[in-house]
């Protein structure tokens, strides 16, 4: 039975929250540090597909020093992504506090995306990370908030070693198609023998493979429909207007793939959508992927 892909957003949550000891040595590489414990916030699928409104399959932690990690992978690069991740990572860090609490409670927020496809293409690093720092002296005001990306099309071969090997190995991991690369990879390191043996009993279990083909399914079916109503709102936009046009073919789309999934649409419906901005099309064009009715697609 094939291996399922561990780019793939859900099966990548699967994996790291089947064996945290996997989601440990992840992040002790990224993180540069050595972890002794995590506490995992939202282990659950079913509940994140269905009420997330964004991102729906990170993993968000508690690190043994109190400290906090968000975690994804991103099979594709939505809109206005870097400012998604910078508003989740300040959610997260102000969320700690109470009302009256003091602020040395606080503890470090990190965000940390894994990309399939590059944010910042002229960053051909494997690994970046951004912090509070002033523009001129790069003096690092705080390490209290820090995003980390981890772009898998700049992967190099290396000669690294420690912290960096271990960033690079899983990289590697994700990337990898062959059993000779797996094999290669778990004579390097013992945790990469074990994370090709948890993936592949995903692999060989049915309702993992159930959910892996529904998301696939659902990814390529919003790409090629995106693609097609950017093409056709470039169209328009030659006479209307580029921003116009983009928008009302994404509304276009979006009307259709709601009709084919709940059926014939009242009027308020058809009305909100054409009248929708940009932004709030992306918004429910991705909650289509998981939600199961159109009131959690339309919800506040």
């Amino acid at each position: 039975m094939p291996r399922l892909d561990p780019k793939l957003d859900i099966v990548f949550k699967l994996l790291l929250t089947r064996k945290p000891a996997l989601l440990l040595d992840m992040l002790q590489g990224i993180l540069a540090r050595p972890i002794r414990d995590v506490t995992i916030q939202n282990p659950g699928i079913s509940g994140e597909l269905s009420s997330d409104k964004q991102i729906v399959l990170d993993i968000r932690v508690v690190l043994d020093d109190g400290s906090r990690a968000d975690i994804e992978m991103q099979c594709r690069i939505p809109p206005a992504l870097a400012s998604r991740l910078v508003f989740y990572g300040a959610r997260d860090y102000a969320g700690q506090l109470r009302r009256g609490e003091k602020y040395h409670l606080l503890t470090p927020t990190v965000v940390i995306a894994w990309l399939v496809d590059p944010l910042v293409p002229t960053l051909e690093r494997l690994h970046s990370i951004f912090e509070l720092r002033e523009r001129h002296t790069h003096t690092l005001l705080c390490d209290q908030l820090s995003i980390h990306l981890l772009q898998l099309s700049s992967l190099r071969p290396s000669a690294s070693t420690g912290y960096t090997a271990k960033v690079e190995r899983w990289a590697r991991f994700l990337v990898a198609k062959t059993d000779a690369e797996f094999d290669q990879l778990a004579s390097e390191d013992p945790i990469m023998s074990t994370a090709t043996q948890t993936l592949d009993q995903l692999s060989q279990e049915p309702a993992v493979r159930r959910l892996a083909r529904e998301r696939e399914d659902s990814l390529r079916l919003y790409k090629m429909h995106l693609a097609a109503s950017r093409a056709e709102g470039e169209a328009e936009g030659e006479a209307r207007g580029e921003a116009r046009g983009e928008a009302r073919g994404e509304a276009k789309l979006l009307l259709k793939l709601l009709s084919l999934r709940f059926g014939s649409l009242s009027e308020p419906v058809l009305a909100q959508v054409e009248a929708a901005g940009p932004e709030q099309l992306e918004t429910w064009a991705e909650r289509m992927l998981t939600a199961e009715t159109l009131a959690e697609i339309f919800a506040p």
